[in-house]
């Protein structure tokens, strides 16, 4: 009986560690925005990305332009994925084309 319970400690402990390592993407995103606006950049707006992907995914989505920051929460919260064009798109929440 104590086995079991010390080793349910040491599960619940264990998810409440692996929780508290991941990243915390919504105060990037208001990080990044206030920096960004300060800079007041065009180079902010990616066009080069925005038009590339646009080209790459015009058959599946409806491309949304992305920022700097945009991507910068994306690649936070997909920290385990390869980021290109359709990955983006999936995550940014973009509409499909039917």
């Amino acid at each position: 009986m104590q086995l079991a319970t010390f080793a349910c400690f040491l599960l619940i402990l264990g998810c409440v560690v692996i929780n508290g390592q991941s990243p915390d993407c919504r105060r990037l995103r208001e990080t990044c925005t206030r920096c960004v606006r300060s800079l007041n950049n065009p180079i902010n707006n990616l066009d080069f990305m925005n038009d590339g992907c646009r080209e790459k995914v015009r058959s599946t989505y409806i491309w949304k332009n992305q920022t700097r920051c945009d991507l910068q929460v994306i690649a936070c919260g997909a920290h385990n994925r390869k980021l290109d064009c359709a990955v983006i798109a999936q995550l940014a929440g973009m509409r499909r084309r039917t």
